[in-house]
């Protein structure tokens, strides 16, 4: 086993979710959704350090959030968020002092305990692991308004966080996608570039990504289920 830094990227603006308020400082019973994720989190393993990716100008709001959780000492570090997602996670990387790092998305708040440990656990093992589910739905690819073929669904997963790494193999496949101009919307997607074997594990469907205001009615129908 080794030892581990938890990463939040929480500099973004989540403008699909609302112009007036960052959709991770969105408060429900009485916590910004940041603060529910980090808590079902830390109730489910002992991450050495953690290490939360923001703008200068949330920084006190957080450590008012923290404030509130019992991390039971644990080292709290900060990070410049960046232009883009993959900027902010490859500057909390950078701040880890841990030889593997768990990126998970500061708005999915339920992520279950036995998804948090096995992916953890997978990453370990392989160097390289992430957690998802396969795809439900058939699944169309439309240009606009039109279908232009149905992709088969077998072997098909949707990516969710945590995402576990070895710290210096993420930090060389963030760096070769900025370099190379590739676009990533997840960590996976920059080692995949590389050629670097990801695993995947299942996760649990609870653990949905808050993205638009409709997400709210979800949240409030599964949160008794975690907290």
């Amino acid at each position: 086993m080794g030892n581990i830094s938890l990463i939040i990227p929480a500099a973004g603006v989540g403008k699909r979710f609302s112009n007036n308020i960052k959709k991770q400082f969105y408060e429900f019973d009485n916590q910004p959704i940041i603060y529910w994720t980090i808590k079902r989190l830390f109730e489910s393993y002992n991450f050495n350090e953690l290490i939360i990716g923001v703008n200068d100008e949330d920084i006190s709001y957080i450590e008012e959030i923290l404030k509130n959780l019992s991390l039971n000492n644990v080292l709290v570090k900060y990070a410049k968020g960046g232009k883009e997602r993959v900027h902010t996670v490859l500057n909390c990387v950078n701040t880890a002092g841990c030889d593997y790092v768990a990126v998970h998305d500061s708005i999915r708040p339920f992520v279950g305990d036995e998804t948090i440990k096995n992916v953890i656990n997978k990453g370990f093992e392989t160097s390289a692991a992430i957690c998802g589910i396969p795809v439900r739905d058939t699944m169309k690819k439309c240009d606009d308004d039109k279908i232009l073929s149905t992709i088969p669904r077998d072997n098909m997963f949707l990516a969710h966080t945590p995402q576990v790494f070895k710290r210096d193999i993420l930090i060389k496949a963030l760096n070769n996608a900025l370099e190379n101009n590739i676009i990533v919307t997840d960590e996976a997607s920059a080692c995949e570039y590389m050629g670097i074997p990801v695993s995947m594990v299942l996760s649990n469907y609870e653990n949905i990504k808050v993205t638009y205001t409709e997400d709210i009615d979800l949240i409030n129908l599964i949160k008794n289920k975690f907290f």
